[in-house]
């Protein structure tokens, strides 16, 4: 049961455990949910979700969620607390089966109706970042008539210390969108040369990104945070790659980062963001504010025509202070550029990138009238951060990647 380490989310690989822990537990669905405490050799202690059975899914779903309302599960030291308004019949939850993806975290499913995620890697505090953006959009869609872009929020799993008043979110039910279309694999299947069909699909994908961001300017968050890219780290893996004809680069790139402090620090501002006015003042710059945070071709569904977007949480490894801080849009916008980049190399297709990225531009512009020109100047540094990001993350776990962000710094 404690053998977590190589497990595919577990995201403390390559560091030494000091200690794996059982922090507390409760017998659900003839299974054990529990908290583990893994203690690291530098001092750093993480907080994982296990299930001890995971082919009895549906029967703790079914003892949780089922008949809906709040349900609690006493442990040694705190309370387990399953909380779900949509009271689904207990038969409907045993119906769970595991969804195969690669992600950070776990998800079990049924399909048309509802989709279970566990957090594995868990932190203290009351708003973790996907159920506190789902609840806001589901409100927001109650007052807006248009067809919305995301699953509706169902239900949540937060595990209580009474004595502190200490919580830990560790999953969240929400719809499960049936017969769609993954997008990454849109983008990036072969067979489809129309390019007048990705170009469209592009267009539509900026306007459902300015909606998204309009639905999420009014709500709260930490304030905004210096963003400095991982040039040193992406250095250090250059130098113990043998790839020393790039530190160069890289160094370059670092000197011009941090005399232009492109990534700023932005105060917050004027609620006057994403949406608020499409007469087409080219002069408008995008604001900070809650964004999605780890934004991606693979983070998004298509279905009749309309594209539906998933995972809400930002970066797992991130403290949640971290993810749910004020950014600009811009961050999410360079994101998306930066999977059509990597789409269009899987593709093969050169010209690729250049067709989507340039439509992206012109449908998130349309729909807030800030211009192609001023999304690309604020995306920029953005552009670079992820890069270097990317770079990293190819080095450490896919080699055979990293020529995809490799030609974006010697760009």
């Amino acid at each position: 049961m404690y053998s977590i380490s190589e497990k595919r989310w577990f995201l403390g690989k390559g560091k030494k455990i000091l200690n794996i822990s059982e922090f507390d537990s409760a017998h659900i669905g003839d299974t054990d949910l529990s908290l583990l405490k893994i203690e690291f050799t530098d001092g750093q202690v993480d907080y994982y979700t296990v299930i001890e059975n995971e082919n009895k899914i549906g029967a703790l779903l079914s003892e949780g969620f089922g008949n809906g309302e709040t349900h609690f599960f006493r442990g040694t030291k705190g309370i387990f607390n399953f909380f779900s308004p949509w009271t689904p019949s207990k038969e409907t939850m045993l119906k769970a089966k595991v969804l195969n993806a690669e992600q950070s975290n776990s998800a079990f499913y049924s399909k048309g109706t509802f989709l279970f995620k566990i957090f594995r890697r868990v932190q203290k505090g009351f708003a973790h970042p996907e159920i506190e953006i789902l609840e806001h959009l589901t409100h927001y869609a109650e007052q807006h008539s248009e067809k919305f872009f995301f699953p509706k929020l169902l239900g949540r799993l937060e595990y209580c210390l009474p004595k502190n008043d200490e919580r830990i979110a560790l999953g969240i039910l929400e719809e499960h969108i049936p017969d769609a279309q993954n997008v990454w694999e849109m983008f990036t299947d072969k067979e489809n040369t129309d390019a007048e069909f990705f170009r469209n699909a592009a267009l539509e994908l900026g306007r459902t990104t300015a909606k998204m961001h309009q639905a999420l300017k009014d709500l709260n968050g930490t304030p905004p945070q210096p963003e400095t890219p991982p040039f040193d780290r992406l250095i250090s893996l250059l130098k113990a790659n043998a790839k020393e004809d790039l530190v160069s680069i890289v160094q370059e790139k670092q000197r011009l980062f941090q005399q232009k402090k492109e990534i700023p620090d932005h105060p917050r501002q004027a609620r006057t963001g994403v949406g608020n006015d499409i007469s087409g003042n080219s002069d408008r710059k995008l604001v900070p504010q809650r964004i999605h945070g780890d934004y991606h071709l693979g983070q998004l569904l298509y279905k009749d025509g309309q594209f539906i977007v998933l995972d809400f949480e930002g970066e797992p490894i991130q403290t949640l202070s971290y993810r749910r801080r004020l950014r600009s849009p811009a961050a999410d916008i360079a994101g998306m550029l930066r999977s059509f980049a990597y789409a269009s190399a899987v593709r093969s297709e050169k010209e690729f990138e250049q067709i989507t990225s340039e439509a992206f531009l012109q449908g998130y512009s349309q729909e807030t009238g800030i211009s192609v020109k001023q999304l690309k100047e604020e995306a920029k540094p953005y552009v670079l951060g992820k890069a270097i990001y990317e770079a990293c993350y190819e080095l450490e776990c896919r080699p055979d990647w990293f020529w995809i962000p490799e030609a974006a710094l010697k760009d």
